[in-house]
């Protein structure tokens, strides 16, 4: 509680509306990286057979991933200060 007690009370507002954007974002980004890696892996796109390996399709997920973790981050910001 001491992050919260020592953010003013005008700023909570900012910051919880920055923290829902960065969710929302973040989900929005990951979802997409996760599933565009899925069809890169299991080769179900319109690129030429084995133009993108294994290792990068899981680069891709993994960055996907990665912005679904930040969207979660972003959604406990926004509980946190909105709250």
């Amino acid at each position: 509680m001491a992050l919260r007690n020592s953010v003013p009370k005008r700023l909570r507002g900012p910051i919880g509306f920055a923290s829902i954007i960065v969710a929302i974002l973040g989900i929005v980004v990951g979802y997409i990286f996760v599933m565009f890696g899925i069809t890169l892996y299991f080769d179900m796109n319109a690129l030429q057979k084995s133009a993108i390996t294994p290792t990068e399709s899981f680069i891709v997920i993994g960055t996907g991933l990665l912005s679904l973790l930040v969207g979660y981050v972003g959604w406990r910001g926004f509980n946190y200060f909105a709250y």
